[in-house]
């Protein structure tokens, strides 16, 4: 009876992990996506030979998990509080309304704010339905307003 409670617990446990990494799969890939938007890239802050700086996330409406492995031109995706981007004057960041996902599709809800002085005058509005097929997250409505 026991080594059955423990078989049951071990395939539950391992099914819940890989469920869970797969979620966090599915984050990292979507937000990709999000990142990487053709329309946005004219927007991100760049360092005096053109190259992308370090690109934001601010953890407020939608939070991310720590460990969330997400990349702009070879550098990681910085997650900060909102208490963190207005003490350490960021002026360029991601800010996350919505963002859903189940197995085969995903709703992201954001917006990108530069320039940002204190003051949210210079953001553009995105949201991006998409579908998963295999392990591919493929954009399928876009709907971003430009300044």
């Amino acid at each position: 009876m026991k080594t059955k409670l423990l078989l049951t617990l071990f395939i539950f446990f391992g099914c819940a992990i890989h469920l869970m990494a797969q979620s966090l799969s599915d984050q990292a890939r979507v937000l990709q996506k999000c990142v990487g938007l053709a329309e946005l890239q004219e927007y991100y802050p760049r360092t005096a030979n053109g190259n992308v700086k370090q690109l934001y996330v601010m953890q407020h409406g939608v939070s991310f998990p720590s460990n969330l492995v997400v990349t702009k031109n070879g550098k990681p995706l910085v997650f900060k509080t909102k208490e963190e981007v207005k003490a350490t004057k960021i002026d360029a960041f991601f800010l996350f309304r919505e963002f859903k996902i189940t197995q085969n599709t995903a709703q992201v809800d954001f917006a990108y704010y530069y320039h940002f002085k204190g003051g949210y005058e210079e953001f553009i509005p995105v949201t991006l339905a998409l579908q998963k097929t295999g392990d591919t997250w493929t954009i399928t409505q876009t709907k971003i307003q430009e300044k």
